[in-house]
């Protein structure tokens, strides 16, 4: 069916020798069609709740919802630290939560099982329920995760039997680890009330595999797969382009697990599995999950095709694929917008290449949109005296696994945390508009190609002649991204051609990415274009208040539908919190609307209904909300609605300036003492920042090694909380290893991160600091 056209089209324009470029859109001339009722799926709650899943999206309690899930890793973070940073998520707009339980970590000795401290799921589980956030479990056996053997026991190593099959001894242990997840779950369920709504099955099954921690240096490595799919087995996320001769085998170990799980009590509404690569699935019983990695550290730096739109939902990313696309909804669960680092590679994930990738990813159809990671960690040591717990054989580090991800190992943000918020604080307002929308495209789409600088990256969702237009002008391992000039966008909807901006045109900048709303109801008000992104929707004593952000390098513009509004129908305000103006609709309703500009935007965040600017990382509550802020005890925020309005107003604790010492020991070796009494309420936690030049760095306490770090020019800031008791009885030691100018991963880091090499390999610690960590709190 040819559901849309594009023309380009040159324009002379008397007063620029530049040409026009317009673009077009044609509105499908039949309806998509949504499937329901195939999918054994979908559940209710004791509280009269309920989830659904058909086609095309998930529902809850009847609503259409885009899910936004964040990976973290409960067992390599603090457990005493854990409620703080399920808060920092929910403020990042995060409202799904999965975590792999590594069988590796919790079954170390065979036969013993270890559910304590750091390891207590129920405990994380349970705190997850207080603050709102719903679960998905991945329960493994496999895992992988970048941690040894992908969450396989070693002992399992030594057994008889083919792990990942249905091989009868295999199964005896993999039911045997259900059994005790189920008795630490008992409760916490979805139809039980708690927060566990749905639960992933293996992981990769038939497509990627870890190698074995049991190994020799330069031997080829064993695989963590069954000896009948060691033939095509992967290395990461990628494209399967071998054959699978044992796919109904596949298929049959993860119906059988699937059983395994439900018999043991780990009964949830949604079930999942991977579905990229061609990888084993469970036909109609789970949701195939689909990938996207721009910057993966197991493929050569590349453009990769992810800035491109596409119909996600029928061709998705890394396809072929093993199941009927039409069938299932595009459930985009494992998206890199962030990466880890290995000896050899290093790639760097910007802030910009993770809007990108996920502006893409929504217009291409998506309608579940996850991160891993979303919040990085430390993989814990093995109590039984192995190095450590990451993927050695793959050159990780040891212990770090911070991911770049949206917060960091210790908790920090990443500039992408508040990037990626923009676009999940407009899915938790208007997702229920965008989820029933189908995706549009162009279409001659397939010139949006990686090398193409020239050609607009554009798609539209649609339904009933409303919509938003996405927009990309990023893309990764590409420089050389130009300002795209003149352009004009036509909508051909099925009752009206829509032109935008009605009058003269736009400028997309490069390396922006942007979503326009088009036929927008607001009230009973109807907004046909702007040009101005939107963010978020609040109550402002009784009217509807709505909020955008104007992307750097646009011009803003509001045009509403005469019929619908009294007055003036054009606006461009200029943004910022002075740009709030009102609309009257035909019933005499008031709808107000304020342009943010990007940076405000980005310090924003709806907390319990209001709109909160701040440039402090926020901790949201019922009643309170609380402020940290690395290294400035002056927290400026503005809340609104209040009495003090858009008013900014300051809260200002005590300098402190902590005592600590640190000497040096040659070129490589570094001891610091630092004691934190507890003497200052206002500070949260103490962060040693490193800004060293080397290859790697090492942290030990007490002879043990705690941290590492692999130096990508980015100072080493290091979160101390973790480490109060121990420091109060021994120093932090440090090793660094000297930067060789033959180093393999140069060429992933920044010119400017790249030292003289003149007089040899490099080894320097240029400062040293702790810096408190204050903290706030506003109550409502």
């Amino acid at each position: 069916m040819k559901n849309i056209i594009i023309t380009s089209a040159l324009c002379a324009i008397t007063t620029i020798s530049m040409a026009q470029q317009v673009y077009e859109l044609s509105a499908p001339a039949k309806e998509k069609t949504i499937y329901t009722g195939h999918l054994k799926m979908g559940g209710t709650s004791p509280s009269g709740g309920s989830i659904d899943v058909n086609s095309y999206y998930m529902s809850i309690d009847g609503k259409p919802v885009i899910p936004v899930t964040g990976e973290f890793h409960y067992s390599r973070y603090p457990h005493e630290q854990w409620e703080e940073e399920i808060l920092k998520m929910k403020a990042g707009g995060v409202n799904v939560l999965p975590t792999y339980i590594f069988w590796s970590l919790h079954e170390e000795q065979e036969g013993v099982f270890n559910w304590r401290g750091n390891l207590n799921i129920r405990k994380f589980f349970e705190l997850c329920k207080k603050h709102g956030m719903n679960v998905i479990v991945r329960i493994g056996p496999f895992g992988h995760g970048e941690i040894r053997n992908g969450a396989l026991p070693d002992w399992l190593f030594a057994k008889p039997l083919e792990v990942r099959s249905n091989d009868e001894n295999y199964l005896f242990y993999a039911k045997r680890l259900y059994g005790e997840i189920a008795k630490q779950l008992e409760g916490l369920y979805y139809k039980d009330g708690g927060p566990i709504i749905g639960t992933q099955i293996e992981n990769e099954h038939q497509h990627s595999a870890a190698p074995w921690g049991v190994n020799y240096p330069g031997e080829p490595m064993d695989m963590t797969t069954a000896t009948y799919d060691s033939s095509i087995t992967m290395i990461g996320v990628s494209v399967q382009d071998k054959q699978i001769t044992t796919a109904e085998l596949g298929d049959l170990h993860m119906k059988t697990l699937k059983k395994m799980a439900e018999e043991a009590g780990i009964i949830t509404p949604i079930y999942t599995a991977t579905g990229w690569g061609n990888a084993a699935v469970i036909g109609n019983e789970a949701i195939p999950v689909t990938a996207a990695y721009t910057y993966p550290f197991w493929a050569e730096p590349e453009m990769s095709p992810f800035c491109m739109f596409k119909d996600i939902q029928r061709n998705p990313d890394y396809a072929p694929v093993r199941y009927d696309t039409d069938k299932f909804p595009s459930f985009c669960a494992e998206m890199g917008a962030g990466m880890q680092m290995i000896y050899k590679r290093r790639p760097i994930v910007t802030a910009k290449a993770a809007e990108a990738l996920m502006v893409r990813t929504l217009g291409s159809g998506a309608n579940c949109i996850g991160y891993y990671m979303y919040h990085g960690g430390s993989t814990p040591r093995m109590a039984g005296g192995i190095t450590s717990f990451n993927d050695e054989p793959m050159g990780m580090p040891k212990i770090s696994y911070d991911y770049q991800a949206p917060l960091g190992e210790f908790g920090l943000e990443h500039e992408s945390y508040r990037t990626l918020r923009l676009l999940h604080s407009f899915l938790a307002d208007f997702a229920d508009r965008l989820a029933p929308m189908e995706t549009v495209l162009p279409e001659d789409y397939k010139k949006m190609a990686p090398g193409n600088r020239e050609t607009l990256r554009y798609a539209a969702r649609m339904k009933d002649n409303s919509g938003f237009i996405f927009m990309v002008n990023f893309q990764d391992h590409d420089t050389g991204r130009i300002d795209q000039k003149n352009l004009q966008l036509r909508l051909n909807l099925t009752n009206e051609t829509l032109q935008i901006p009605a009058k003269g045109t736009f400028t997309l900048p490069k390396d922006e990415s942007v979503i326009l709303p088009f036929n927008f109801p607001m009230g009973d008000a109807v907004l046909k274009y702007a040009t101005a992104q939107l963010l978020m929707k609040i109550d402002d004593n009784g009217k509807e208040h709505y909020f955008f952000f104007t992307p750097d390098g646009m011009n803003t513009e509001y045009v509403f539908d005469k019929a619908t509004v009294r007055g003036t129908n054009v606006f461009t305000p200029l943004p910022g919190i002075k740009s709030t103006f009102s609309i009257k609709t035909r019933s005499g309703k008031t709808v107000k609307i304020t342009t943010l500009t990007r940076e405000q935007a980005l310090n924003s965040c709806k907390v319990n209904g209001k709109l909160l600017i701040t440039k402090a990382t926020v901790l949201p509550d019922k009643e309170r909300v609380q402020l940290l802020s690395l290294g400035n005890p002056t927290f400026d925020y503005i809340l609104y609605p209040s009495k003090q309005g858009f008013k900014t107003q300051t809260i200002e604790v005590g300098t402190v300036k902590p005592e600590f010492s640190f000497k040096k020991v040659g070129a490589r070796r570094l001891t610091v003492r630092f004691e934190d009494n507890g003497e200052f309420p206002q500070v949260q936690e103490y962060f040693l920042r490193l800004n060293y030049t080397g290859d790697v760095a090492m942290a030990f306490i007490n002879g043990k090694m705690v941290l590492d770090h692999f130096y990508h020019g980015a100072p080493w800031t290091i979160g101390l909380k973790r480490f109060t008791g121990q420091m109060k009885k021994e120093e932090l030691g440090f090793y660094f290893r000297p930067l060789r100018s033959d180093a393999p991963f140069l060429i992933d880091l920044p010119k400017e991160a790249i030292p003289d090499f003149s007089k040899g390999s490099v080894c320097t610690v240029n400062n040293v600091e702790i810096i408190p960590e204050y903290i706030t709190t506003l109550k409502f």
